[in-house]
């Protein structure tokens, strides 16, 4: 049976997806090439500890301070990544970089945006160079079904040539909810419960492969010029199979 959701459940379902979405979220973050591997660190953020120990280190540590707002349709995020540390020196950590993204309002900078009440996402998002989108993020945001403070996002980068779309990374961050929103003001450091990921095994063939089964949507959504960002979140209807 298919369910198409009204305006008025929309406002709901956001509101909802506003509560479980908004707060500190802590974790770890890697970026792989399209084989799967995972790329090591530039040699000038690295301490001289793990250079000296020959250590490789591929992985971010994160923070992504997240607010959104029950009844604007407006959300705001940042991916900080902090220089890598030795021990629980990540309690001190220094800010590397900050992306800063919007979705809704007039600082609106998402070119579509898709979620479900329960915390996860999906997001494109348009890399401009000189004026001309070159490249899109498509970002997954995924709740954990058994651990609603747990998830991962999945940002696979596309260059787009006419017709043709080809991968070319994938970013991967896994976090945790740590505290309601303060900007980032704080950092979990040690009391993290994720751990550095990128260069453990992968899972066995035999542990993934199988018939498996879920919920499926599909979202549609205004695109018109003549509507205003805001206004085409609000328009956002969802289709649910059940």
């Amino acid at each position: 049976m298919r369910i198409l959701f009204s305006i008025t459940c929309v406002v709901i379902a956001w509101s909802e997806f506003a509560s479980k979405i908004s707060g500190e979220w802590d974790g770890f973050g890697a970026d792989f090439t399209t084989e799967g591997k995972p790329i090591e660190l530039p040699e000038s953020v690295v301490p001289e500890a793990y250079r000296e120990w020959e250590v490789k280190v591929f992985d971010w540590q994160t923070q992504c301070p997240t607010l959104a707002q029950p009844q604007d349709f407006l959300m705001t995020y940042k991916t900080i990544k902090l220089l890598p540390t030795v021990g629980c020196e990540a309690d001190a950590a220094t800010r590397y970089s900050i992306d800063e993204r919007v979705v809704g309002g007039v600082e609106n900078n998402v070119s579509a945006f898709a979620y479900q009440s329960g915390g996860s996402y999906v997001a494109v998002w348009p890399i401009v160079d000189n004026g001309q989108c070159k490249q899109l993020e498509l970002e997954h945001c995924l709740i954990n079904p058994q651990d609603k403070e747990s998830r991962m996002r999945i940002v696979q980068v596309v260059h787009v040539a006419n017709t043709a779309i080809e991968l070319q990374s994938i970013r991967v961050f896994c976090e945790q909810w740590y505290g309601p929103f303060r900007n980032g003001d704080q950092l979990g450091g040690c009391a993290i419960r994720d751990s550095a990921f990128a260069s453990t095994a992968s899972l066995r063939a035999s542990e993934v492969v199988g018939v498996w089964q879920g919920p499926s949507a599909v979202a549609t959504f205004d695109s018109s010029q003549n509507v205003s960002s805001q206004r085409s979140l609000l328009y956002l209807n969802f289709i649910q199979d059940q």
